[in-house]
């Protein structure tokens, strides 16, 4: 539903909420999350927010910012993986950063018989002290 006629508070709104930050804030924050990505071995989402005073939640939620919070997931990702394979990082906190970050742990059970046969049921059953089996 559009705005009644003559509403003057909705002239030049396209519709939706004010953005928070304008251009130049935003190019300002993306020069600053450049520099930030580049000076950290494992950069942090968190991190990068509080230093700059701007929320999680607003980084995320301007699509300016997504190229870049990818960059930055991906270098995290990579150095938290290589630096715990080579033991300079506790391998239970890199796994708690990893899970954060969307891995997982996948547990596979295969259950067959002998030779990868079906598995096969036997039952056995004792009448009088003998056993008679059941096929």
């Amino acid at each position: 539903m559009s705005a009644p006629k003559g509403n003057k508070n909705a002239v030049g709104n396209d519709g939706g909420r004010p953005r928070k930050y304008d251009d130049k804030q935003v190019n300002e924050i993306i020069k600053k999350l450049e520099a930030y990505i580049a000076e950290n071995d494992i950069p942090i989402v968190a991190e990068f927010a509080y230093l700059n005073d701007i929320t999680r939640e607003d980084l995320y939620g301007y699509i300016e910012f997504s190229t870049l919070l990818k960059k930055l997931i991906a270098k995290k990702e990579s150095a938290l993986e290589k630096d715990t394979l080579s033991g300079k990082l506790n391998p239970s906190m890199a796994i708690f950063s990893l899970k954060q970050l969307g891995w997982r742990d996948k547990h596979e059970y295969e259950h067959t018989g002998k030779d990868g046969d079906p598995i096969e049921l036997k039952t056995e059953v004792i009448i009088g002290g003998k056993i008679k089996e059941n096929d």
